[in-house]
């Protein structure tokens, strides 16, 4: 009896050790589970990373390919453009090798005499003679002025056949007779007054037949009071430009013209 006993508690203990051991068996095998799974969790992470850098280091890769290309290409280029710079050297050396050398030819030196010899020399004065007033007035030369004045005091507006014409008295002398000139206006002008800044004098132009040395011509003047002034007559670049030259060292240098029925 107490031999059954015994064997029935040695049988109880060791079931009880087999299933604390199957007990425990079964926990460690589901922490192993477990870790392994976390493990693969990893491993695909590190792959995916791993994946994510490979393509961008071949995306870098492609990008490093396109710039070698770009230098490659401008390379190429430069290289070309270098060809066709030295050509066009080796051209123009060529060409200029050709052009005959230019002979040491001494050319002579012209003087003013020969520059000038077609144009007649006047002095800063000169005597000017007016076909209609029949007489000579002391002129002064002026290449500063554009257009040539003359004397005029009394100046009378009047219409002829439907003309604007002026009548005016030229005579530069208050004391001297009268001298009457008739001629129709070509046209106006605004001269900037000198003695008043900022105005302009309306003053009507006239054509006039005059004669100053060997040389006649027709030429424009503007009509004003001149009898404050030393000489009567201005002469303008307009009347000399072409045909004369001035040297303002000289005074009168052409002779007084008188018309022959005056003689």
């Amino acid at each position: 009896m107490f031999l059954k006993k015994t064997a029935i508690i040695t049988l109880t203990s060791l079931f009880l050790t087999v299933g604390c051991i199957s007990i425990s068996t079964t926990e460690t095998e589901q922490k192993i589970q477990q870790t392994l799974t976390e493990q693969a969790t990893k491993i695909t992470e590190l792959e995916t990373e791993l994946m994510t850098s490979k393509a961008d280091i071949e995306q870098k890769q492609n990008s490093l390919e396109a710039v070698q290309t770009d230098l490659e290409k401008t390379q190429k280029e430069a290289q070309t453009l270098n060809q066709q710079l030295a050509q066009q050297i080796a051209k123009q050396k060529a060409a200029a090798a050709k052009t005959p050398k230019r002979s040491n030819v001494v050319v002579s030196k012209v003087s003013k005499r020969d520059i000038y010899l077609d144009k007649t020399v006047l002095g800063q004065t000169e005597w000017l003679y007016i076909n209609k007033a029949k007489k000579s007035f002391r002129a002064r030369v002026d290449t500063g002025a554009a257009t040539s004045s003359i004397n005029a005091v009394n100046i009378q507006h009047f219409e002829r056949d439907g003309k604007n014409w002026v009548r005016f008295n030229i005579a530069h002398d208050k004391d001297a007779e009268a001298n009457i000139i008739e001629a129709r206006i070509d046209r106006y002008v605004k001269i900037l007054q000198s003695s008043e800044p900022g105005e302009r004098d309306r003053r009507p132009v006239i054509k006039l037949n005059v004669r100053m040395g060997g040389i006649t011509q027709q030429s424009e003047f503007t009509l004003t009071d001149r009898q404050h002034m030393d000489y009567a007559v201005l002469i303008g670049r307009s009347f000399i430009q072409d045909v004369m030259i001035v040297d303002v060292s000289q005074d009168y240098i052409h002779p007084k013209y008188q018309a022959e029925d005056n003689k």
